[in-house]
């Protein structure tokens, strides 16, 4: 459940929209193996109902948000290191 939610995040703040197809690429490239007959948009519904339901709780959601915000951080540090 967190991986899925980490991947539609992480999509939101990178490119500050929802594109579930994106999302479903990221969770799909982190998850080769995994539930293989599964497309892009039950991934989506997935997402809807862990939310919806609250399966997952606030700080666990704030943690995920945390924890996303420091990879792009990192990443564009990165960037503007190698543009140097």
């Amino acid at each position: 459940m967190k991986e899925v939610l980490w991947c539609f995040m992480y999509i939101k703040e990178k490119t500050l929209g929802e594109n579930y197809m994106e999302a479903y690429k990221l969770w799909r490239d982190r998850n080769p193996m995994t539930r293989l007959n599964i497309d892009a948009k039950a991934v989506l519904n997935q997402k809807n109902y862990i939310l919806r339901a609250k399966r997952i709780t606030d700080v666990e959601i704030d943690g995920i948000i945390g924890n996303i915000r420091l990879k792009i951080g990192d990443e564009t540090r990165l960037h503007k290191r190698s543009e140097w």
